[in-house]
């Protein structure tokens, strides 16, 4: 996978709904058992799509590139 859409903790995401794009912070990514990874998202204004309890696919964020931005935390 490219590195630089795999999601980590401290990266800014910006997310492309209709004609409005929201931006918000990954805090928390969680594993299941089988490894597939949930990423959660502090956001400025959440857009009504995103569920905090349930967060978002790291594989949907890594690949729907029309959808998300994916701006990395400096290290």
């Amino acid at each position: 996978m490219e590195a630089s859409r795999i999601v980590q903790i401290g990266d800014l995401l910006l997310e492309q709904v209709g004609n409005f794009r929201y931006a918000g912070i990954v805090y928390k990514i969680t594993a299941n058992k089988y490894n597939h990874k949930t990423a959660f998202i502090k956001w400025l204004k959440p857009p009504n799509c995103y569920r905090a309890d349930y967060g978002y696919s790291a594989a949907n964020i890594h690949n729907q590139r029309r959808r998300f931005d994916l701006v990395k935390t400096c290290k």
